[in-house]
């Protein structure tokens, strides 16, 4: 069960980014937070997680994902702080629930 939320997780941001690249305005921003959230929080989840535990893997992913997220929004120019920080923390939630949630299925680690 954890890895199908894992998955459905993973691929939210992913189907968000989708519809808004597919919309009148054809942004792409979304879609390249979402890959840059997820790669953050799979790399820090799979680094620390063994050490460190399930619960400091998920807190130091999604940081770093929002924080990650945040960036590749400001850089693909967006312009709104409210919106840019709104969007990069539910996607980076997303993507580090969906991290830990595929790192729980498939090791036994410490919670």
């Amino acid at each position: 069960m954890n890895r199908i939320l894992g998955w459905l997780c993973t691929a939210a941001p992913f189907v968000a980014a989708t519809i808004a690249a597919l919309g009148a305005r054809h942004d792409y921003r979304i879609l390249w937070m979402a890959v840059a959230a997820t790669a953050i929080a799979r790399i820090l989840v799979a680094a620390t997680a063994p050490s460190r535990g399930l619960r400091f893997a998920g807190s130091a992913a999604f940081a770093s994902a929002s924080a990650g997220g945040m960036g590749v929004a400001v850089a693909a120019g967006a312009r709104s702080v409210f919106g840019v920080v709104a969007v990069a923390v539910v996607i980076a939630a997303f993507a580090s629930l969906g991290a830990v949630l595929q790192a729980k299925a498939t090791a036994h680690l410490p919670s």
